[in-house]
């Protein structure tokens, strides 16, 4: 008698269905019962992939920066902090991150002093520790004269032969210790290798505005 398709729904789970508690030598042993090895290829492929990228992505490694050492507290109630700016100098020019960390605040302070644009204007109106603080988003104006006086030269992506179609991919930027600007966000990138608490490159298709790059000395 032949069984129903919710028979074989069943079967079929019964087979390849892998339980979340079950160990790695179990999971392997049920990859390799697979009736449908095609799709056991693509799943191969696809871990191969994530493991060891080969068509140019770029790898993934978490990186704080130093941030859980430095003792730092969070500023502001939220669990996470829009530190990026500060995560990703202190990666790439091996700076101790609370040294970085201060300098920006610094900057930022005298910046919303000087600054004579709406957004300076409302903070020194309104204060607060969002205006001031580099847990809170640090702008290019902020960092940007920084790294230069670091000894660190950004390069737009119109000044590159693509244009605007650069992506963070481990293929499309030059090797060494880079600074990569994304819409919204910073990140150290080391021979195509990004450090961050998150992969940021949406698996090699976000776009990039540029990158800093240190002068030769």
């Amino acid at each position: 008698m032949a069984l129903s398709n919710a028979e074989r729904q069943q079967r079929w789970q019964k087979r390849n269905l892998i339980s979340l508690t079950a160990d790695a030598r179990e999971i392997a042993r049920r990859l390799a019962a697979m009736d449908d090895q095609s799709k056991l290829a693509q799943i191969v492929v696809l871990l191969n992939a994530r493991r060891n990228p080969k068509d140019g992505r770029c790898r993934f490694v978490k990186n704080d920066g130093g941030r859980r050492r430095s003792g730092i507290a969070r500023a502001g109630r939220k669990d996470e902090v829009s530190d990026c700016v500060a995560r990703a100098i202190a990666i790439a020019t091996r700076k101790p991150y609370r040294e970085v960390h201060d300098a920006l605040t610094v900057a930022k302070v005298r910046d919303v002093a000087a600054g004579k644009s709406d957004w300076t204007r409302r903070a020194r109106r309104k204060g607060g520790v969002y205006a001031f603080h580099a847990d809170h988003g640090v702008g290019d104006e902020v960092y940007g004269p920084y790294l230069k006086d670091l000894g660190w030269r950004f390069t737009s992506t119109k000044e590159l032969p693509r244009g605007r179609g650069v992506h963070l991919r481990a293929d499309e930027l030059p090797k060494g210790r880079l600074m990569v600007l994304l819409p919204g966000h910073l990140t150290a990138v080391i021979d195509g290798v990004i450090h961050d608490t998150l992969d940021c490159s949406d698996e090699g298709r976000r776009r990039i505005r540029g990158y800093w790059t240190e002068r030769a000395r």
